[in-house]
This record gives C-alpha cells, structure tokens and sequence, in this order.
C-alpha cells in the first residue's frame, strides 16, 4: 500500500458501508422486480441510503484534499475513473447494436450520455406521446416481433446517477473555495432546512403533471439535502463535533423512524392524503428529509466501533455485493423484458418468482465480469493522480 505524505489526513476505510451499499442496491432491485408487496414498494428510498453516503463519503474526500496543489484535477480523474467506465461502456454497446437494434430514438436521448436525462422526461411533457418514453430505447420490429411486443431498453434508472454527477461539479468548487469547515457546516444546514420549505412551495406553484413524475425525487435541487446530509456528518466528524455527533446516532435512528410512521399515518389514515411513493406528496415535501436523517444516522451506526449492525453489514458475501453496487445498479434493469420473457417460457405458473431469479443471477454475473475486467484494472489507476491516498470507500 503506498504511504501518505506526511500531514495529509487519511480517511478510515469502513467496511460495513460495502454491506449497508449492498442493502441499498438490493432495495432498487426489488422496487423495480418486486413491488407488488408492501415493503418492496419503498425500495426506492435505497437511492436514499446512496445520497447520502456519497455526500459523505466525497465531502470527507473533498474537505482532506483541499490544500492540495492539484485539487480540481485529482479529483475530477479520480471521479471519472470511477464512474465513466460502465456508464459509457453501456452507451457504447447501445451505438454498436445500432444497426441490429433499429432503435427507434431521437436526438433527446443524447440527454443521458451527458448526465441530463434525470429532466428528460420533464423537458419534453409539450411533446406528444408517452413521457416516459425517454427513458427507453425501443427495439426495432426484427427484435420485438421475437417477443411479439415492443421490446425495450430501460435506461432510466440512470436518472440518479445524473443527480450525483451533477452534485460532483457543484460542490468540489464549494468546498474549495469555502474551505472553513464551520462556514461549510453552515452551508449544509441551511440547505437542510430549506429544501423542505422549497419543495413545499414548489408542491403548489407547480403543475401536479410535473409532480406526479417526481419531479422532487430526481432534481438535483430538490435532492441537495439527501447529499448534504451525508456532506454534513463528514464535516462533523472532522472537528470537535464528533462526540456529539456520534452519541446521536442511536436518538436519530429511532426519532428519524417514529417521526416517519407518524407522517405516514397521520398522511394516510387521518387526512386521507394519497400514498404516491417517491411522487411530491407528503413525502415529496418533508419525507425525503426524515428518509435521509436515518440514513445518516444508520452510515453512524455503521461505523461506529463495536456496532453489532456494523458487524452484522460486514458480512463477506454482503461486502462482495457491496464492491460491485455500482456495476450492479447500471445494469440490473436494462434488460428487464428480456428476463421477464425469459421466465414467461420457462416457467408461466412462476413467473414472478423466476424473473427475479433470472435478473437477480444475471445482473449478478454481468457486475462481476464488468468489476473485474472494466472497472478494477482502471480503478488501481486513481492513485497515479493522486498526491493522496483515500482508503475510505468512494461512492
């Protein structure tokens, strides 16, 4: 392992955030493959857990390197070395099968490739014709009459990888120019408190069409609270606010959750408010806050030494899932209609069941082979632009 340079702060690597990384994918892959049961139907907030835990783990990154002389660069390589590999390797099998797929597209899908499409859907709504329809590719007739329907691409599940890149161009520049931990810690707060405000107005200023398609859930300024949460207890863990800081973990845990059931009812069953998941009702406004607090106080837990969750999330075969997330993520439900038409042959009376099983082994397989043979040769490479070593794991 190489050494640091000397006076250079040296993040701790946390081996239950591997765990609590693969509980997070997991979550999504159920909301997409599962849902018909109530718990898998709040498998979004996974996206949460991930929010959050960048917004820590790049503000630590960030605020350790901003003495640095080669800053911006450093972390911009490092980034891209991450996160570019599997992202464009997808764009680039999607132009490859071009000529096969007769994908039936338009210039708007050039949206993704440059990490917009998270408002694709949203930027489009005067356009006639299915929304929705910009985050898929289609398939040409060769291949879907194969299926006997239009057979598609899902793509946008990508929209929350738009959020974070986003996020990355933002924020270095803050922290950077910032610098002063308090001021930053200011920064975080006052982003904290206002963004349920903001969604709150925004909730009757804008078009219900516009909140319906979550429009909160997959803008970045709607979203800067999940990451500056995470962003703030990085903060504070740096500076004599730690002790607090870390005994709260246990009171937020359990306030964060009561204060969420209460909305939850008091929404549902006494003002008789829709339940429309991660779409701008209740939990639009105040319910992603609430979401997020306990999914930093469950990144507190994690690491905090001796915590028998801590314990518990670094489990090896959760640790495996867990350093190939991110492969995971990107390719678990783009070929969502192939599996299910799969396990429609194989087996019709358990369809269900064996879609599951065949995206869950399949998706597994793909991740590996891309972490293995795309994404970790590239990823010993973050070190050679680098002045520093970070041992944390990145988001």
């Amino acid at each position: 392992m190489a050494l640091r340079s000397p006076g250079v702060p040296k993040s701790a690597y946390y081996v239950a955030l591997d765990g609590l990384r693969a509980i997070a994918v997991m979550m999504v892959f159920v909301q997409h493959y599962g849902n018909r049961y109530f718990l898998s139907r709040w498998g979004w907030t996974g996206v949460d857990i991930f929010f959050v835990l960048s917004g820590f783990l790049i503000t630590g990154i960030l605020y350790d390197s901003q003495h640095k002389s080669h800053r911006y660069r450093d972390f911009y390589v490092r980034r891209s070395l991450r996160i570019f590999p599997p992202y464009y390797f997808i764009w680039a099998v999607v132009l490859l099968l071009a000529p096969l797929a007769h994908w039936q597209w338009s210039w708007r899908w050039a949206l993704w490739p440059v990490y917009l499409g998270n408002y694709a859907r949203f930027l489009f709504l005067h356009v006639p014709g299915d929304p929705y329809r910009f985050e898929q590719l289609t398939f040409g007739a060769p291949v879907s009459s194969w299926f006997g329907y239009p057979f598609h691409l899902y793509i946008g599940h990508f929209w929350s990888l738009c959020v974070e890149e986003q996020f990355y161009l933002v924020w270095p520049v803050v922290v950077y120019q910032v610098r002063r931990r308090e001021t930053l810690i200011k920064v975080c707060l006052a982003v904290i408190i206002l963004s349920p405000v903001i969604r709150g107005i925004l909730s009757v200023a804008l078009s219900p069409q516009f909140l319906r398609m979550e429009l909160f859930y997959r803008s970045l300024p709607t979203r800067l609270d999940a990451l500056l949460i995470g962003g703030l207890i990085a903060l504070c863990l740096r500076g004599p606010e730690e002790t607090v800081v870390r005994r709260l973990r246990r009171p937020l845990l359990l306030v964060s959750t009561v204060l969420f059931v209460a909305l939850y009812f008091i929404s549902t069953k006494v003002l008789s408010l829709p339940l429309e998941g991660a779409a701008s009702n209740w939990i639009g406004v105040f319910g992603f806050t609430v979401i997020d607090v306990f999914a930093a106080a469950l990144i507190l837990e994690c690491i905090h030494p001796g915590s028998a969750l801590g314990a518990a999330l670094s489990w090896k075969p959760l640790r495996a899932l867990g350093m190939i997330s991110y492969g995971f993520y990107i390719y678990h439900d783009q070929l969502h209609d192939f599996y299910s038409a799969l396990a429609q042959r194989i087996s019709p009376r358990h369809a269900y069941s064996m879609t599951l099983l065949i995206a869950f082994t399949a998706t597994l397989l793909i991740a590996t082979i891309s972490y293995r043979l795309l994404e970790r040769p590239l990823l010993k490479l973050k070190d050679r632009f680098a002045g520093q070593v970070h041992t944390a794991p990145e988001a």
